[in-house]
């Protein structure tokens, strides 16, 4: 499962690329901008240096900048940092508490799955993900507005549920 730790990392990234070329950003900037618990910033911001991906400096106008391209930053590479990769089953990964990993007629599903996500993960950059920012493309769909939810007719009983309504 992916966790907290790798969105706040991915977060952070993006915020960092979005303003790249403007200058230092704050722990605090980020952190409340991308609604990231500050205690976590430090942490953050040092894996990220360690791994060479942003650059600090102390003093008023320090703070946080990237420190490469931000299209050399695939999302999976960032989970990998973050979490230490990733699996969408644990018998993937020789997980000994399954007796049946030989014989599961699941196992290949969850390898197709796997492989899937994990394409998708390097397919996607930090340019990537913080363009779709700027273009609006990240907002979820609205929980009570246009989703198709009200009024909709349940097929299962043949359309009786909506004609009660």
């Amino acid at each position: 499962m992916i966790g907290n730790k790798a969105e706040y990392f991915l977060k952070t990234l993006i915020a960092l690329t979005r303003r790249q070329g403007e200058g230092y950003l704050t722990s605090r900037e980020i952190a409340v901008s991308q609604d990231i618990p500050p205690k976590y910033m430090p942490q953050i911001v040092a894996e990220l240096g360690r791994v060479g991906w942003v650059e600090t400096s102390r003093g008023p106008k320090g703070g946080i900048r990237l420190a490469v391209d931000p299209r050399r930053i695939a999302v999976a590479q960032v989970i990998d940092l973050a979490e230490g990769g990733f699996s969408i089953k644990g018998c993937l990964f020789a997980d000994p508490s399954c007796r049946l990993t030989a014989s599961c007629p699941l196992y290949p599903v969850w390898q197709e799955a796997q492989a899937a996500l994990e394409a998708v993960f390097q397919r996607y950059t930090m340019a990537d993900l913080a363009a779709r920012v700027v273009a609006g493309m990240y907002r979820k769909p609205e929980a009570a507005e246009g989703n198709g939810v009200e009024g909709a007719v349940d097929q299962r009983d043949g359309g009786d549920s909506a004609r009660r309504k």
